[in-house]
């Protein structure tokens, strides 16, 4: 596994609407790479070689990006194949998502995952407490829209007549003012 495999994985799953068929063990070869990028990049600088690091470094951030879309990529076509209840080939990792995905829509019993669900880091620059999120509410935008940036500097939309969406206050009280969307209430 490479860099090179990564974007060419990257555009076949970009390029068709079902999943690209994945060895197996393609995930533990994903961790296999990005350990021995960091453990290159820590090598070069015990060496003293600062350009071999940061080329190092680099690979492994342009890897980690790559991966992310991947995964973003194959986890909505999941979700859809969920909904649908139709099964394709997938690796055990996605299989077992997909199984959760499946007894969620079915309104059963969650199968039990095997072990405890880790902590979410937050992104550089994203909030790190929930009072520094904007307060978020949910939404029925009545009329097509556009994006739109909200307070938190994200994006939001494009919104199809009748979508439902979840938006900071802020957002979502300008467009009720304007009769563009009106205040729901998600029970749980």
């Amino acid at each position: 596994m490479d860099i090179v495999k990564l974007r060419e994985l990257l555009e076949q799953e970009l390029s068709s609407v079902e999943l690209t068929e994945l060895d197996d063990d393609f995930y533990r070869e994903f961790d296999s790479l990005i350990k021995a990028l960091k453990l290159s990049a820590e090598s070069s600088r015990e060496r003293g070689e600062s350009v071999e690091e940061r080329l190092y470094l680099a690979q492994l951030k342009i890897a980690e990006e790559l991966m992310k879309e991947i995964i973003k990529l194959r986890l909505h076509k999941i979700v859809d194949l969920a909904v649908e209840g139709t099964i394709a080939e997938m690796t055990d990792e996605e299989r077992r998502i997909f199984r959760i995905l499946r007894a969620f829509v079915e309104r059963e019993e969650l199968p039990d995952v095997g072990e405890e669900l880790p902590e979410v880091e937050p992104e550089p620059g994203e909030a790190e407490t929930p009072t520094k999120r904007p307060l978020r509410e949910a939404y029925i935008v009545t009329a097509e829209l556009p994006a739109i940036l909200g307070p938190d500097l994200r994006e939001y939309g494009p919104f199809k007549a009748w979508d439902m969406a979840v938006l900071p206050e802020e957002i979502g009280k300008v467009l009720v003012e304007r009769d563009i969307a009106f205040k729901v209430k998600i029970s749980p």
